[in-house]
């Protein structure tokens, strides 16, 4: 049995952050961006981010971004990053488990949505897993390398997946 944690990513996280989001950069991210540490530390200090660092133990795998809260609608968006050497192993998956309890407590949310691009098969099918579901009238184009690509927006109503979960 693995120990995994989510822990709140901090200053000493950034080197760590940078490499895994830099690798996912042009394949998987919708800003195709590269960024020294020096940008990533500056970001860092400027926005103060809510993401998280998930360890399985005792080791950094990836982490979890959080973006577009909405205190009314009891909304957010979230998005994970593994790193290279960890992906294809149903770690994401597990991690996922841990995450949206983790984030659903802490906000007390109603819904939470992400983003994917369509060219990231893997991805889909582990969020159709988690049961996010495809929201069919949000889809939009991305330019990523000179290509349009769709961007599927899909949500999780957090009450059902909680219920499943019990």
């Amino acid at each position: 049995m693995v120990n995994i944690e989510i822990l709140p990513l901090k200053h000493e996280d950034l080197e760590f952050f940078s490499e895994v989001r830099n690798s996912c950069a042009v394949e998987f991210l919708h800003d195709s961006r590269k960024f020294t540490l020096e940008e990533t530390t500056s970001w860092f200090e400027k926005t103060k981010p809510d993401y998280y660092v998930a360890r399985v133990d005792d080791e950094k795998i990836g982490y979890f971004r959080t973006s577009n809260l909405d205190n009314i609608k009891k909304t957010i968006y979230i998005g994970c990053d593994i790193h290279e050497k960890y992906r294809g192993r149903g770690i994401g998956f597990r991690c996922y488990q841990e995450f949206i309890p983790l984030i659903s407590s802490k906000y007390d949310l109603s819904t939470i949505y992400l983003e994917v691009l369509s060219t990231n098969s893997v991805a889909i099918k582990l969020y159709k897993k988690l049961g996010f579901i495809e929201d069919a009238n949000t889809s939009e184009k991305i330019l990523k390398c000179g290509k349009f690509i769709d961007s599927i927006k899909m949500f999780l109503k957090t009450e059902d997946y909680l219920n499943i979960r019990r």
